[in-house]
């Protein structure tokens, strides 16, 4: 494979708490013929200082420095001084595998595609937990072919992905040759970049490996600014329809054009959370928005998602007020039918466990076995049950940590240390999984129990008759 240098272009800003890693897992990457032109758009923490204590290290890093721009004019930067036959903007606060790049390279070249577009994850830093990003890649959405375009699905072309700059390479020629560049506004500047590629582009294809980790609620971050950059949004939106008409692209992608605006004006109002942003937000839409997207004067048919269709189209003839007293009437009935529906379940579990009966393995006990029950929990009291029944076998007792809790069980409950005294020929652990039963085990042999004498069954369910 032709092994043609890559321009991986990143605009830093006040990401020192993160960039290290950043910077470890771009300068690992498998395929090592890479430039890495680092913008650090007017940093005022340590980020310029780590920026060139890696460039000192590694001869594959160009730093570029600008005053505080935002990341559009902070990629186009870069882009604009870039070598590579391909690009990829990556972001500051996040990490990525070490074969980003070779196999998002490899498969551009492959298809020969203007683009390639791969899965990502999320890692909550509030929580520190991982979890999926919604809309990062819809691939019940994807044609089924290798290499798809605008012509294959006009409709849904714009919601194969949540318009995101990191998660995508490009072919350096294609986006000069379509004057493809970011926009200069402080936030949502990278899904007009990717749309007006995705609608451009004569081949586009998939990497079906999660191959970024995007850090989410970042202190720092535009991202979890979003209420007060909620104009932003709306420069967005106006700017892409202007350039998508411009380029003679808007008959063919009008509908999926409408669903994302819409899609993109109902997170919004979904999300913001400060009072005096979300009021802003809302007057703008009524005295500008409205009029020029017009969201009903489409049928509701052309909507994908019925939910986007009612917040924007209610948001044209409800004040403000109408329509928070609409979501919050929509959130109580929510919670009423989420109560109601935990209830239900609750209710069903209650009667699937009088009906259940965990029915105890004899034909894996030798007949005429003295045997202990650890564990006094709904496994225990079916084989307690069971054993009680059955003319080969003898319950000597049961056992439980919480053995005082049982004084009116219809078997004798006691604790583990009484157990150890008495004879018996083996120990049962009833319980349902094995990581408990080694764990329960674990126990036994530290109180002295012999192993030869622990036992423990996946336990059988069947339904009582």
């Amino acid at each position: 494979m032709d092994k043609k240098k890559v321009s991986v272009v990143v605009p830093v800003y006040n990401a020192e708490a993160y960039l290290a890693e950043c910077m470890e897992s771009i300068c690992a990457q498998t395929w090592e013929n890479i430039e890495i032109i680092c913008v650090d758009d007017g940093s005022s923490d340590g980020s310029g200082e780590i920026l060139e204590s890696f460039g000192r290290k590694d001869k594959r890093i160009r730093l570029l420095k600008q005053a505080h721009q935002y990341a559009g004019t902070a990629r186009n930067q870069g882009f604009d001084a870039s070598l590579g036959a391909y690009v990829i903007f990556l972001d500051g606060d996040d990490f990525f595998e070490s074969s980003l790049v070779e196999k998002m390279v490899s498969a551009v070249q492959e298809s020969h595609a203007d683009i390639a577009v791969c899965k990502s994850r999320g890692l909550d830093e509030r929580t520190g937990k991982e979890h999926s990003l919604a809309g990062a890649l819809n691939m019940a959405l994807l044609p089924e072919k290798k290499v798809f375009s605008k012509w294959d699905i006009p409709e849904h072309i714009f919601q194969l992905t949540a318009g995101w700059a990191w998660d995508k390479i490009y072919r350096s020629e294609f986006l000069r040759e379509k004057h493809i560049r970011f926009p200069g506004f402080r936030a949502a500047e990278d899904q007009l970049f990717a749309d007006l590629a995705f609608g451009e582009a004569r081949g586009i294809t998939v990497v079906d490996e999660v191959l970024v980790n995007h850090r989410t609620h970042v202190p720092a971050s535009l991202e979890d600014k979003k209420d007060q950059y909620w104009h932003c949004g709306y420069e967005m939106l106006f700017a892409e329809r202007s350039e998508l008409r411009k380029r003679g692209l808007f008959p063919l992608l009008e509908q999926s054009f409408v669903n994302r605006a819409a899609g993109y004006l109902t997170w919004n109002a979904c999300s913001i959370t400060d009072p005096e942003f979300f009021s802003e937000f809302y007057t703008y839409f009524q005295q500008k928005a409205a009029g020029e997207f017009r969201f009903s004067g489409y049928p509701p048919k052309y909507y994908h998602d019925p939910f986007t269709y009612k917040i924007v189209t209610g948001m044209e003839r409800l004040s403000e007020k109408e329509f928070l007293c609409g979501r919050i009437r929509e959130l109580n009935e929510t919670v009423a039918d989420r109560d109601a529906y935990v209830e239900e379940v609750l209710s069903y579990a209650e009667q699937l466990k009088k009906e259940k009966h965990w029915r105890l393995p004899y034909d894996r006990i030798p007949p005429g076995s003295r045997l202990v029950v650890y564990g006094y929990g709904d496994v225990g009291r079916d084989w307690c049950e069971d054993i009680r029944r059955a003319g080969s076998l003898e319950l000597v007792m049961a056992a439980d940590k919480n053995y005082q809790a049982f004084g009116k069980a219809p078997v004798r409950v006691c604790s583990l240390k009484e157990a150890g005294k008495a004879e018996y020929d083996y120990i049962l652990i009833a319980v349902y999984d094995r990581e408990t039963a080694d764990g329960v085990k674990d126990i036994l042999l530290r109180e002295g129990f012999l192993p030869e004498k622990i036992l423990w069954f996946p336990p059988a369910e069947r339904i009582k008759e």
